[in-house]
């Protein structure tokens, strides 16, 4: 039996470079210090070994003082912390893996073929680095059946990628206890392949506007009779993408109603992406909208992507596909038997209108 952290993604050192300044800030040093307390959950657990499934660091060479200070907390965690260098912070001459002098109780795997690492006399932590931008690491290993084997390494469960791509069928053949990954910033949710139990933890902080959903961290009991892993969400900074249907709002103070109708829970914390869709009635006050939502959220973008009300009989005359279109529903309404079937085929050419441009959000 195991008991142990897995945590990958971190991607320390991660410029933010998408938001003011000063919230770059916050998240960089949010960064660190979701890092400590992962460790005082580990040192909480009584965890025996403490698994870094790739990017640990946001590129191959991070600046001296974030690997330092990164270092220096590993250094403190009284565990055995195992590193698997991923795509971010591959393991290239400049490496600070390679240039630095690591604590005594941080190893980091070096080859981009598995290797073993003995936590016990019948405990086995099999990894493996990048040494560039992308690999292709074999799952096979000679695998002593005697022994609990845990693998712990960077790879993509979602496709066929040069960043690993992992093969479920060869995850099954290949007999480990449990396998964890990192690479994917979604969490995986733990699944069953043939014997091993897998996951991805996905980032323990979103990186990006898009990087929505639930981040964190695994910890818990590795055993060969059975598996029990529970997923963390630390308190951090996160993204969420909001959508405002704004088709019936007439005005500012509507939209401002309706807006608060969707703020989401803890939003000093959130970093929104709000994006207006549908058919407008008016032109809203955007920089206005931002300006206010920015002091309510941790920070909020505004997205317009609505588009005025259109008249369909604007395309009467176009010589397109648009207007081959709407003339055909003109003359089936003209033939229409009654204003039911004529507000019936109104509204369908909109759908339509709004198909041949490309629209996502049907009109109302």
């Amino acid at each position: 039996m195991l008991t142990l952290v897995h945590i990958a993604d971190l991607h320390l050192g991660a410029e933010y470079s998408f938001l003011p300044e000063e919230k770059a800030a916050v998240c960089r040093e949010t960064q660190f210090r979701l890092l400590e307390r992962i460790l005082d959950h580990a040192s909480d657990i009584s965890a025996e070994v403490i698994l870094i499934a790739g990017d640990l660091f946001d590129s191959p060479s991070p600046p001296a003082a974030v690997a330092g200070r990164a270092m220096a907390l590993l250094g403190k965690a009284r565990r055995p912390v195992l590193i698997s260098p991923g795509n971010h912070d591959y393991l290239g001459p400049k490496s600070p893996y390679l240039t630095m002098e690591l604590p005594e109780n941080v190893f980091v795997f070096q080859s981009n073929r598995l290797t073993p690492y003995f936590l016990h006399s019948d405990t086995v932590i099999w990894g493996a680095a990048f040494t560039s931008a992308s690999a292709f690491i074999p799952l096979d290993a000679p695998l002593d059946p005697q022994h609990l084997n845990v693998l712990s390494i960077h790879g993509d469960l979602k496709g066929t990628s040069g960043y690993n791509p992992v093969d479920t069928a060869q995850l099954a053949e290949s007999e480990f206890d449990y396998a964890a990954f990192g690479h994917n910033h979604t969490f995986s949710g733990l699944h069953r392949a043939g014997h091993t139990v897998y996951a991805c933890t996905g980032c323990t902080m979103g990186l990006a506007t898009s990087d929505t959903g639930d981040k964190g961290f695994l910890s818990g009991i590795v055993d060969k009779d059975g598996t029990s892993l529970h997923f963390h969400l630390p308190n951090a900074v996160r993204f969420e993408e909001i959508d405002i249907p704004i088709g019936q709002v007439t005005e500012d103070r509507e939209l401002a109603e309706l807006v608060r109708d969707h703020l989401p829970e803890n939003c000093e914390r959130v970093c929104a992406t709000l994006s207006l869709i549908g058919e407008r009635k008016y032109e809203p006050d955007l920089e206005g909208l931002e300006g206010a939502l920015c002091q309510i959220f941790f920070h909020c973008f505004v997205r317009d992507r609505s588009h005025a009300r259109r008249d369909p009989w604007d395309y009467l005359m176009r010589d397109d596909l648009l207007g081959a279109v709407t003339r055909r529903y003109r003359s089936m309404m003209d033939a229409a038997a009654s204003q039911i079937e004529q507000a019936r085929l109104q509204r369908s050419l909109g759908y339509a209108l709004a198909a041949l441009e490309g629209e996502t959000e049907l009109p109302e």
